[in-house]
């Protein structure tokens, strides 16, 4: 028989090759007879299947897998009954395959498998012998069956999909249980959608099967590996796109987490809303890091976590959007949701207290705003802004159990910043300081001696910047707090007891250095710490010899400056005691490295410093000697213009402009960015906490221009998106004032008429009130009378005198007028609608002047919710001249018109002028509409902030010039005074005659 075989493999690999592979199969102990029948059954097949079988016999040898020769001819026969083409590549590729597989033992099983798979699918059954090296280091071949079934069933909907798992399986075995692979798939196929064709397209299927591994190994928590894919599935069954973004996400969400035991139960929160609605979870997903963080980990955490889930399944029992808008704490129920559950107090719910307050003890009208990022530093510090006119406090405090301690602790902070603006620490003059920097110069033999700029400044000229201004601000906080305490008796129990709590003084075993000991020793007797249980005994010579030079700090007439020379007596008295032990070394150097300090004053994190700064108790705050410049008075009375951090979206990436949740998730797709790392919200809620519920605060200035936050009223979701529309208020932009003169040319017998109208509706500066008990005059009149009556025996009615009472109309008024794209459409003589608008203000102007009331102009328009333009034509205070004739003469159409935003804002101009009568006079040419702020939402919105307007005590009226607008303004204006002009080019001179009959 061996003969025959040699005979037969001749034909391919001739007389040498043969007689070797005869003889090496011989050795393996095979019988010709059997190899020869399996090639013959080859044969009977296909015949260039059995050639090339015969032509890989030499590369099985070399590869020494010839003792497989039976099986891997097994698995040739099976594969070419399905398909030649199959059959021809896996002899092609199988024994460089074999050769690969460790360990050895392993490739008989792999051989096996592939038979048993082929035998139902000959292409899974190649891509698994393909796949097989990858796979033999981490599944055994005994193990695999259960793996590739499912390959099998998929190859059925879709060859390339089947395939591709199969390619996957390596990856997927140590990622998943077996158990966890069906819902995987499942949840894969579950993102098949139609093509243009009509036919499924798997693309976004392969991505997935591609990338989902890799995501899933990021899941750290392996228990909650398989709740992410099931979560996944229960998305990906309404919508496909959230599904994958989920997926995407989870290892980061889940990660943000604070242990293993809350991303389950986070989980199974999220698995009972994704049966209700997709869009709600993934806000809900996304939002639990921060709202768990705010929570905190307290005894009562899970129940308070619980309860803000109840509330929210609540909201969706009654409104999708509602849910959505919850969960991602964008509406206003969300926001007290979230300020019950969280462990603490927050900035925004004591913020008018806090601020009265500080105005109480400094006098000064100084704003409030919240530090950045400070709900994730536990141990953020208040600080003063550069112009003296705003306190930064933590936007969520949580030291205490107790609602009522936080905020105590606030107020305290809040006292500790206004006492160092009361106490003159930010008017230091630094010209008073010229001998102290003169004796810089002289004893560090100082080169450069430009007078310095600043208190930093002048601490640069020391060897040890970081330690003198160290010790100035132990020293200035404690004369402040000295002071406080002299002043505010009520205050001095807080900071006594805040003192005791908050000072953890640095542990000497981490290494520090004797002027760190010495530092953190006067840190403590500046609390009111005795020397006995303060001062370590290696250093108490020293540190009794300091604190004698520190007794001017409690003397209630000692100044800033006074203060800062102390601090320099007690350096030049540091650097002596330590000279003999030369701790004093020429100046900060870089060459060691800093150690852990511990809690409390701790160590800087800065490495390679010789002296490592302290870090103050909290409720101390930050100094800042950059601020101190000694050449600009740093408060005044008059408002402040808050400084605040930028704000983003608030949660909105996932939404339209009309507050409507995106069903198609125009922003996500299923393929490309989202299965390598995706999009989240951006982090809001600590704004939110720090800022009123319906009204944001000023994002930042630009030049010439102001951003605010405003909320926005959803009627679907009968809540406010809070802090939803972003408001830039700017200069209208100046064009030719050549428009204005013609108009006051061609208009001005009208205008003449009007001024004389108004003239007469101006009160005089004063009225004689006749017949008074008291008065700067004698009434004349009312004296005879008086005294006729006392002659004919009567008493006398004693009112003889005259007082002259100040009167003034007292009234502000702003004019709002819409600017919008539809502004452009002509109307008569090829006069734009907005021409005449501009006409009518001009006039309008003119009228005002004669009256004196406040006004101001605004036009608005903008484009989107984040892009709402209020354009300054004419601001309260600005006089009319040259500059608003030129902001009049560039009036255009713009975008769009998103009235509720603009509307707000001029309620908030107004509420900030005093007038006993403010009237709101809106002028549009038609309904609101901004993208998807229209119909049904922004009618109402529009309604609720008219309505807003007059719980401000605004009085509103609302003049419009569409003549089909009976269609919605009783919707819109029902509440509220309008009227429709019907004659566009009569407006310029019905306008002022509306205001004179408003204000009359």
């Amino acid at each position: 028989m061996q003969e025959k075989l040699v005979s037969r493999l001749e034909t391919e690999l001739g007389t040498t090759m043969s007689l070797r592979i005869a003889s090496a199969l011989t050795q393996e102990g095979l019988r010709s007879g059997d190899i020869l029948a399996l090639l013959d059954e080859l044969e009977d097949i296909s015949a260039k299947v059995a050639r090339a079988a015969v032509s890989a016999l030499p590369d099985l040898e070399s590869r020494k897998c010839l003792s497989l020769i039976i099986p891997w001819l097994d698995v040739a026969v099976t594969l070419a009954g399905s398909s030649g083409a199959t059959a021809l590549k896996y002899l092609k590729d199988s024994p460089i395959i074999l050769g690969v597989i460790e360990p050895e033992n392993q490739r008989a099983a792999v051989l096996a498998r592939g038979l048993e798979i082929a035998e139902q699918d000959a292409n899974v059954a190649l891509e698994f012998l393909r796949t097989a090296p990858r796979l033999s280091a981490v599944l055994p071949a005994s193990h695999v069956g259960p793996w590739l079934e499912a390959a099998v069933e998929l190859t059925q909907a879709d060859v390339v999909v089947g395939l591709e798992y199969v390619r996957q399986i390596p990856e997927l075995v140590p990622v998943l249980q077996l158990d966890d692979v069906r819902d995987w798939l499942a949840f894969g196929m579950k993102l098949v959608t139609p093509n243009t064709l009509g036919k499924p397209d798997y693309m976004a299927t392969m991505e997935f099967l591609r990338t989902s591994p890799a995501i899933l190994k990021d899941v750290e928590h392996l228990p909650s590996r398989s709740k992410v894919v099931r979560l996944g599935t229960s998305l990906a069954d309404r919508s496909p796109e959230i599904g994958i973004t989920w997926l995407s996400e989870s290892p980061r969400l889940l990660r943000d987490l604070p242990s293993g035991e809350w991303q389950m139960r986070v989980l199974q929160h999220a698995a009972l809303l994704a049966e209700r609605d997709a869009d709600a979870t993934l806000a809900f997903l996304r939002r639990c890091p921060e709202v768990l963080g705010l929570i905190g980990q307290g005894a009562e955490a899970v129940s308070r976590f619980s309860e803000w889930f109840k509330t929210g399944m609540e909201v969706l029992a009654y409104s999708s959007e509602g849910a959505r808008a919850y969960f991602a704490v964008e509406s206003g129920r969300a926001l007290s949701a979230v300020e019950q559950a969280l462990s603490g107090v927050s900035l925004r719910q004591v913020s008018r207290k806090v601020k009265l307050f500080v105005q109480g003890l400094c006098g000064t009208d100084v704003a409030i705003v919240p530090l950045p990022d400070s709900v994730a530093a536990p141990a953020a510090r208040a600080s003063v802004s550069a112009d003296g006119r705003t306190i930064a406090l933590p936007a969520l405090l949580r030291r205490y159990s107790s609602a009522d301690k936080n905020e105590r602790l606030y107020l305290v902070m809040a006292a500790h910043e206004a006492g160092h603006l009361e106490f003159g620490t930010y008017r230091l003059r630094l010209d008073a300081l010229r001998d102290v920097i003169e004796a810089l110069w002289e004893r560090y033999l100082i080169r450069d001696r430009r007078f310095p700029v600043s208190l930093a400044a002048l601490f640069a000229f020391y060897p040890h910047p970081k330690l003198i201004r160290d010790i100035w601000t132990v020293l200035e906080d404690a004369r402040v707090e000295h002071r406080l305490r002299t002043e505010y008796p009520g205050l001095s129990r807080d900071l006594a007891q805040l003192a005791d709590e908050a000072i953890v003084a640095r542990n000497p075993s981490h290494g520090l250095t004797a002027k760190e000991l010495i530092v953190d020793c006067l840190l403590k007797l500046s609390s009111g710490r005795s020397e006995e249980s303060s001062v370590p005994y290696a250093v108490k010579q020293e540190v009794s010899s300091i604190w004698r030079l520190c007794d001017p700090v409690f003397k209630p007439d000692t100044t800033a400056e006074e203060l800062v020379r102390v601090a320099h007596k007690v350096y030049v008295r540091l650097e002596e005691l330590l000279a003999s032990k030369a701790e004093m070394i020429s100046g900060d150097r870089t060459e060691e490295s800093s150690q852990d300090q511990g809690a409390g004053p701790a160590a800087s994190e800065e490495s390679g410093e010789p002296y490592r700064p302290v870090t103050n108790w909290e409720y101390r705050g930050e100094l800042n000697p950059e601020f101190v410049t000694g050449h600009v008075e740093r408060t005044d009375k008059s408002r402040p213009q808050p400084e605040t951090q930028s704000r983003g979206d608030a949660g909105a990436s996932n939404r339209n402009e009309g507050g409507q949740a995106d069903r198609s998730s125009a922003d996500h797709s299923l393929t490309g960015d989202l299965m390598t790392g995706g999009r989240s919200l951006p982090s809001s809620i600590e704004e939110l906490l720090s800022l009123e519920s319906r009204h944001g605060s000023e994002e930042q200035a630009v030049t010439g221009e102001r951003t605010i936050l405003y909320s926005e009223w959803d009627h679907g979701i009968r809540d406010y998106r809070v802090n939803w529309c972003r408001v830039i208020e700017k200069p209208a932009e100046a064009g030719s004032d050549d428009g204005v003169a013609e108009t006051l040319a061609s208009h001005r017998s009208m205008i003449r008429s009007l001024r004389r109208v108004f003239e007469s509706l101006r009160v005089p500066a004063s009225r004689r009130l006749s017949g008074r008990s008291d008065g700067e005059d004698i009434d004349l009149d009312a004296l005879v009378r008086r005294t006729a009556e006392q002659r004919a025996g009567l008493e006398g009615d004693d009112r003889i005198y005259i007082r002259r009472e100040k009167h003034d109309r007292q009234v502000a008024v702003a004019f709002l007028v819409d600017v919008s794209g539809s502004t452009a459409r002509q109307v008569d003589q090829g006069r734009r609608v907005i021409d005449i608008e501009r006409e009518s203000l001009i006039v309008l102007c003119e009228a005002m002047e004669a009256i004196g009331d406040q006004y101001a102009l605004f036009a608005y328009s903008g484009q989107g919710r984040r892009m709402v333009d209020v354009h300054v034509i004419k601001d309260f205070g600005e006089h009319l001249g040259p500059l608003t004739a030129a902001r009049l003469g560039g009036l255009g159409p713009r975008q769009q018109n998103r009235d509720g935003a603009a509307i707000r804002h001029a309620i908030v101009k107004l509420k900030s002028r005093e007038a006993k009568t403010r009237l709101l006079i809106l002028l549009s040419d038609g309904r609101p509409l901004d993208g998807e702020y229209k119909d049904e939402y922004s009618l109402e919105d529009t309604k609720v902030a008219l309505r807003e307007a007059r719980q401000s005590g605004i009085d509103t009226f609302c003049v419009t010039i569409d003549r089909e607008a009976d269609q919605y303004l009783r919707r819109m204006y029902g509440e509220v005074r309008y009227t429709v002009i019907d004659r566009i080019e009569s407006l310029p001179a019905r306008l002022p005659l509306i205001y004179q009959r408003l204000t009359a």
